[in-house]
């Protein structure tokens, strides 16, 4: 691939809509899981929320280890060492089972202690203990299907993430269907339908992931599954590497925990309307976790063909694409508001409840298609340590501002989701000064 196809639009496109594609199964599974929650009540609505967030502050740990392999894999595949991309993910796969089982011992056996000091609503808590129960399990067949994912991202081979995203979204909204409401047979299980649904589908994913991997020979093509020796240097480089993604990551996704505890202190009302605008706010995003995932990826490897004047060139084309498609996609809530609330939830008081925070949210969607890709950038540049300082910058301004409009001042819901507009503005205005003032043309 020359020099000028390789960063065009269409290779771009060509990245991105798979990685997007495995998002939205992704994100498929939490609209469906929400609308049915959505209908069994306020409580499990709002239970799913924190749940949800619990789940994804562990899960995130892994991924973003994950996502440091990745960035080290692409920089291999630039400078045509692809020989020794096997070895990483193997080493990976040491990291991640060691993380995988600790995670799983906090969040089956202390989560329910942990959050029963910060959670107020004795039915709020037993409905996010209970889902925690059965999605703990899900954690071992997460990370080993997002390390795989990355190695697909790493290598170019994205188009593998289109099969597995359809066989994860028709299992978990079949079982989902029958689990929550107990349909023909299946037991009647509420918020916990919900969280097994998911786990037995990412179980069926990496049984899938695995055919693949051998019918199409990765693992001789790339020195894959050998699991030699442990190498120290290399382990230590990779946590080294990831660490600070570590970091950014966990404090990211806890940030929005504690958001959402400070509106679960507001009543179980305004809990259940921040789980809708929580799932259509995510959802809305699926094009920019894809474009960012892909800007990060590209990033790493031409920088590793040692082209990294083109940096500026790739943020861009991937802004201008990705920006274009959030104002489309921004368009439809306007035109259509109670439509698209009204997948979520058929109560009238939610619906009106979610419709006043729109305004707020499309805004804060417009600048996140924006930062999300910088930071990515930044992240693909090998400045993991730096995007973590823009992290706490930004989480900082967030919190503060959280905790003034929700506690102090007790002001309107969509005030305090006016957080989410000062945090991408602060990512914004970081990762650009660093990427025009800052030292990251180097190597890894």
């Amino acid at each position: 691939m020359t020099k000028d196809s390789y960063l065009s639009y269409r290779n771009i496109l060509n990245i991105a809509y798979p990685i997007m594609l495995g998002s939205l199964g992704q994100n498929i599974i939490n609209l469906i899981d929400t609308g049915f929650l959505g209908r069994v009540g306020q409580v499990e609505l709002g239970a799913g929320a924190l749940a949800g967030i619990f789940y994804f502050v562990m899960f995130m740990v892994g991924y973003a280890f994950n996502n440091g392999m990745q960035i080290i894999i692409s920089r291999r595949m630039g400078e045509g060492r692809k020989s020794e991309v096997g070895n990483i993910v193997d080493h990976e796969f040491y990291l991640l089972l060691l993380i995988a089982v600790v995670e799983f011992v906090f969040l089956f056996f202390i989560s329910p202690l942990v959050l029963s000091h910060f959670i107020h609503s004795k039915e709020i808590l037993n409905a996010t203990v209970i889902f925690l129960t059965y999605r703990s399990f899900g954690i071992f067949f997460g990370l080993f299907n997002s390390c795989l994912q990355q190695f697909f991202i790493g290598i170019g081979k994205t188009s593998i993430i289109n099969f597995s995203t359809v066989v994860l979204a028709i299992t978990n909204i079949l079982l989902a269907y029958l689990l929550i409401f107990g349909h023909y047979g299946f037991p009647k299980m509420g918020i916990g339908g919900a969280a097994l649904a998911s786990t037995i589908a990412e179980g069926v994913v990496m049984l899938v992931y695995i055919i693949v991997l051998y019918q199409r020979k990765f693992p001789k093509q790339y020195n894959l599954f050998r699991f030699l020796k442990p190498d120290l240097k290399l382990i230590g480089n990779m946590v080294s590497l990831s660490l600070p993604l570590v970091f950014q990551q966990v404090i990211s996704i806890f940030t929005w925990f504690i958001f959402f505890l400070l509106i679960e202190h507001r009543g179980e009302t305004s809990l259940a309307v921040s789980n809708i605008i929580k799932s259509l706010y995510i959802f809305w995003a699926i094009p920019t976790f894809a474009f960012a995932s892909t800007a990060n990826a590209m990033t790493s490897n031409i920088i590793g063909q040692g082209k990294s004047d083109k940096v500026f060139y790739l943020l861009k084309k991937v802004v201008g694409i990705n920006f274009s498609i959030s104002v489309i996609m921004c368009l439809a809530l306007v035109l259509f508001p109670t439509a698209i609330i009204g997948i979520y939830t058929d109560d009238v008081n939610l619906i009106k409840s979610s419709m006043e925070i729109l305004p707020v949210i499309i805004v804060a969607s417009l600048l996140f298609s924006v930062a999300l890709i910088i930071i990515l950038t930044v992240t693909g540049t090998g400045s993991s340590r730096f995007a973590l300082f823009m992290e706490l910058v930004s989480i900082s301004i967030y919190l503060i501002y959280a905790f003034l409009t929700a506690k102090v001042y007790m002001s309107s819901l969509k005030v305090v989701w006016a957080a989410e507009i000062l945090y991408w503005l602060s990512a914004i205005v970081l990762g650009m000064l660093f990427l025009k003032f800052g030292k990251w043309k180097k190597v890894i």
